[in-house]
């Protein structure tokens, strides 16, 4: 069986319809959706910190596995941005990572998409209703209040942030003058919110305690080609659909 899970654009993006947020939002500003009322777990599907122990664990086919503020020889760099990387650095074990984590060294987790269908699907719906080349969501996980995260800076791609568990943080800047920012906004991400950061918009994070982030971005498509994302299979199910046909 080939996994398909429905979703709409109109969902992920409710109460802004899809095309006043292309229209108004898309490209132009930041904008943030407050859960609805009773709905703060509404985003519990896409990962959960037990999928992030897991994934931990499984050191050995974990590659991409990264830290903030330690550098690529795993020496720590309070403040510097410098990011390490499992597949591309060494110096660090299993423990090492955990002890870093622990004391406040944020991990990220890129390419989970193929962790959850339901991610899975998510970046499928944006890849199939907005002008977006294939995407990848990474996981944001901190361990407490104030932990490191990554210095102001911008992206270039299209940042949807589904905020899992926990608070953080957001501060948003401009440009004041040369290698000068201002800072021009900040906000407080709580559990079932959602946050769209347009491309280029300067930003940085302060968690306030334990959080898990899934950052879903995009890259923008310049011809009319289909994204063609690897396919989801329900490898369980197969088999609870033969026990059916067999009763």
């Amino acid at each position: 069986f080939i996994f398909i899970y429905t979703m709409f654009l109109s969902e992920i993006l409710h109460p802004i319809p899809p095309k006043k947020f292309r229209d108004e939002i898309f490209g132009k500003k930041v904008h943030w959706w407050k859960a609805p009322s009773g709905g703060s777990h509404r985003y519990s599907k896409l990962y959960s910190w037990e999928k992030f122990d897991a994934h931990l664990h499984d050191w050995r086919n974990s590659n991409h596995i990264q830290l903030a503020d330690v550098d690529d020889k795993g020496k720590v760099q309070l403040g510097s941005g410098e990011k390490w990387d499992k597949g591309r650095d060494k110096g660090l074990s299993k423990g090492d990572v955990y002890n870093l984590w622990r004391h406040g060294h944020s991990i990220v987790i890129p390419f989970c998409e193929y962790q959850s269908q339901t991610l899975w699907s998510l970046c499928n719906t944006f890849e199939k209703q907005m002008p977006f080349k294939q995407g990848t969501a990474n996981m944001y996980c901190s361990s407490k209040a104030n932990a490191h995260t990554f210095a102001p800076h911008r992206d270039s791609t299209e940042n949807f942030l589904f905020h899992i568990d926990g608070q953080v943080r957001w501060r948003f800047y401009e440009e004041n003058g040369k290698d000068k920012l201002r800072e021009t906004q900040s906000i407080i991400l709580g559990t079932g919110d959602l946050l769209y950061i347009p491309i280029g918009v300067y930003h940085d994070t302060q968690p306030m305690g334990p959080r898990l982030t899934a950052s879903v971005h995009f890259g923008h498509k310049k011809d009319d080609k289909p994204n063609n994302r690897e396919k989801m299979y329900d490898w369980y199910r197969w088999f609870e659909y033969q026990r059916e046909i067999k009763l």
